[in-house]
């Protein structure tokens, strides 16, 4: 498969996807709340995460950060509102920033965060020098292709906060492997696949009560299906 045809079947697919989330009552329900126990961002990503987020990047008000794969724009907004840093998001889905652009005039952020529909591996040159991919480098047909990408757009300097889920023996070393071909260093390399586990089990527990409500429309249990789906091949 060309990397235009996965690109066009993965833009699809979120399109699709974030289309059935955002727009049901019961798929707005479990953006909200799959990350049981803690305040929930964005999916998976919990209170937990957006902390070490801050502490790892450390943006301030001087910053302009790249958030690749920005999906809904949770997590561009809730950074944002913490840090005062400029956020540029970028994500694949048109469907999907259109409602994160939604979002943020919402909240009155209009120039301080923004959303771009383009393509990870070729992130929009516009100086920044911090960036953060969550769960969104799994999805790319080139890794290291991408990570190149990154490493020109954030400068030798730049910093990067991702999470991924690597599915396949030795994880670590491939994910050092494609930071080193990219020509990027690796400052820290946690293993987060419990903490990964605990949150998927919940979010299909969650679509699964409200899939069979009389009151979750047909397009809420089509969304409901798409995350039972999502969540068996995670785990």
């Amino acid at each position: 498969m060309t990397r235009a045809a996965a690109s066009a079947g993965a833009r699809l697919y979120f399109d699709v996807s974030y289309r059935l989330l955002a727009g049901s009552a019961a798929g707005r329900r479990v953006l909200a709340l799959a990350a049981a126990g803690s305040e929930p961002v964005h999916g998976y990503f919990t209170a937990e995460d957006r902390d070490s987020l801050l502490a790892d990047l450390d943006p301030g008000p001087d910053d302009l950060v790249l958030d690749l794969g920005c999906g809904l724009g949770g997590v561009a907004i809730e950074l944002h509102r913490r840090s005062g840093a400029r956020i540029v998001g970028v994500d694949l889905s048109r469907q999907a920033v259109s409602t994160a652009t939604a979002e943020a005039q919402r909240a009155g952020l209009d120039g301080s965060v923004e959303f771009l529909v383009g393509d990870l591996a070729v992130p929009p040159r516009i100086g920044a020098t911090k960036a953060h991919a969550i769960d969104s480098l799994m999805f790319v047909p080139d890794l290291v292709g991408t990570l190149a990408g990154i490493v020109e757009a954030i400068g030798p300097d730049g910093r990067l906060f991702a999470t991924m889920l690597v599915i396949g023996s030795r994880p670590r070393d491939r994910i050092r492997g494609a930071l080193k071909s990219a020509g990027a260093s690796l400052q820290r390399l946690d293993n987060v696949t419990p903490a990964l586990s605990e949150r998927s089990r919940a979010r299909a527990n969650l679509a699964a009560s409200l899939l069979p409500r009389r009151s979750t429309s047909l397009r809420g249990r089509m969304a409901m299906a798409l995350v039972i789906a999502e969540e068996v091949m995670v785990r």
